[in-house]
């Protein structure tokens, strides 16, 4: 997690820009240009998602980003290898407020900071790590994609900490899930109530783990 405090500097420069967004606005993507081309983001207030474009014209989500996390990373790329053209948004999940900072601003503070470089290294192969596991599961049964992500967004929000008993965000809908898992929401729906029924789950609005002990078993 790169937490906000750490970029106190960086947000008081006068290279960064604060934004303010609604839910369902689209906050960066890969047709961004002219000015907030050369920004990378960190969310300060609010969540969002990121989302690919399928060759069926539909937005399907691929991660979950919020406060204190970074949107447009892809920007830092300084090789030729990389795919120009992917289609890809961060869209709003509910009102907030992003950071934008300069990109040669942020390399700096990087070189200078080399601790939060490996932070962010980190988020990025953890990030990477879950989607790889998100698509070896892609033909497991609803019940295990919806644990697997459960525990995915659980780990990436840092909601462990709570305790065993853990609240969802109430953006963390059954439609949200469906659409993460790559599955019918009337099939997360039968998931939700299964795990509701085995003791994993006991409210399913808004979504509250029981016991992430419990749950993490499940997938063990």
């Amino acid at each position: 997690m790169i937490y906000i405090k750490d970029f106190l500097d960086v947000i008081s420069h006068e290279y960064s820009n604060r934004l303010s967004f609604c839910k369902g606005d689209i906050i960066h993507s890969s047709d961004v240009d002219g000015n907030y081309k050369m920004h990378i983001g960190i969310i300060m207030s609010g969540a969002a998602t990121t989302e690919g474009h399928t060759a069926d014209g539909r937005w399907l989500i691929n991660g979950l980003i919020a406060k204190s996390m970074l949107f447009g990373v892809e920007l830092l790329l300084e090789t030729d290898v990389a795919p120009h053209r992917i289609d890809y948004r961060v869209r709003a999940l509910t009102d907030g407020t992003a950071i934008l900072i300069n990109r040669e601003l942020f390399l700096n503070y990087l070189y200078a900071n080399p601790q939060i470089f490996h932070q962010i290294l980190d988020n990025v192969i953890i990030k990477y790590m879950f989607t790889a596991k998100n698509y070896r599961n892609i033909n497991q049964p609803p019940f295990y994609k919806a644990i697997n992500v459960l525990i995915e967004i659980v780990e990436l929000l840092n909601l462990h900490q709570q305790g065993d008993q853990i609240i969802l965000p109430s953006y963390i809908t059954q439609s949200l899930l469906a659409d993460y898992c790559r599955s019918s929401r009337a099939r997360i729906t039968e998931a939700l109530e299964k795990m509701r029924k085995k003791g994993l789950l006991s409210c399913k609005k808004p979504i509250t783990i029981e016991s992430y002990q419990n749950l993490q078993n499940q997938v063990e």
